[in-house]
């Protein structure tokens, strides 16, 4: 485990906006046991924006969400680019370059411990790019949230972290469908409105019953499950992280009402919502 002090690049041209950058400081137990954030930020760039570390770089990791352009990366030879829901992942030890040939905005988080060097050595095989990983950009803005708000609880960072990891690690089927891809999508930027089949099914120009059938061979679920499972995974976000009582989260992520999110938390997850807030934050059961 590498627990060298490390030191960010302060100043980089071709920076137009930034939200950052947010530190974070580990305790020796996280460095220790845990998976933990150095620092991250969000970023707008455009040429002449370019990093590069050739050798002598401490053993932290960086990955990358593209939010919109593309961001190009050089490591071990091999030139990627990396697009709009796209994840680059870097050992930055290995000599590496990264710059905009155009106008993008990414996530960015350094981060290192616990068994990291493991999957990266698993993940790195077919390049450092990683396409499909939609949900990875919501895992980072909540990093990003805790660190920014100095709320740094060790072990749900770490918790985001690993999640991260293992999702990397989830390949798409070689079947997979342009529109049913386009319609997760859709999902994961619609569900605060519980969109309907109908309503998905056109964003994706398919006929609804056919959509339907083609969504539940390719994923394995009916779409309706599947925005399901994105509107529950915010709540419990909300429930962990927010003081919204539960009319407000069942607002928030989509619900007709308080009963039909009690009702759909509690089908999914053998517990209410107010009994889930409470094994994570005693304070939070009042609501």
């Amino acid at each position: 485990m590498n627990n060298c002090k490390i030191e960010p690049i302060l100043i980089e041209s071709g920076i137009i906006e930034k939200d950052g950058i947010y530190f974070h400081e580990a305790s020796d137990f996280a460095k220790k046991h845990l998976f933990y954030p150095y620092w991250g930020a969000v970023y707008t760039c455009d040429i002449p924006y370019r990093v590069s570390r050739l050798k002598d770089y401490p053993k932290v990791y960086l990955l990358f969400y593209i939010l919109e352009g593309e961001l190009h990366v050089k490591c071990n030879g091999r030139h990627q680019i990396a697009r709009k829901d796209e994840v680059i992942f870097l050992d930055c030890s290995i000599p590496h370059q990264y710059w905009a040939e155009k106008l993008v905005t990414f996530q960015w988080l350094h981060f290192e411990g616990a068994f990291t060097n493991v999957y990266y050595e698993l993940l790195s095989k077919n390049g450092v790019k990683h396409s499909d990983k939609l949900e990875i950009s919501l895992l980072l803005d909540n990093i990003l949230n805790h660190i920014k708000n100095k709320d740094s609880n060790e072990h749900r960072l770490s918790a985001y972290i690993y999640d991260i990891l293992t999702r990397l690690t989830i390949h798409p089927p070689l079947n997979e469908s342009p529109a049913v891809k386009s319609a997760v999508h859709y999902m994961s930027q619609h569900y605060r409105e519980a969109p309907s089949v109908e309503q998905i099914a056109g964003a994706v120009s398919l006929n609804p019953h056919y959509f339907s059938r083609l969504f539940k061979e390719k994923m394995g679920q009916t779409p309706h499950s599947y925005l399901l499972s994105l509107q529950l995974q915010r709540a419990k976000t909300l429930l962990i992280e927010s003081t919204l009582n539960i009319q407000q989260i069942a607002e928030e992520c989509g619900f007709t009402s308080s009963t039909q999110f009690i009702r759909a938390f509690k089908s999914k997850n053998a517990v209410t919502p107010r009994m889930f807030r409470k094994y994570y934050n005693p304070k939070g059961f009042k609501n």
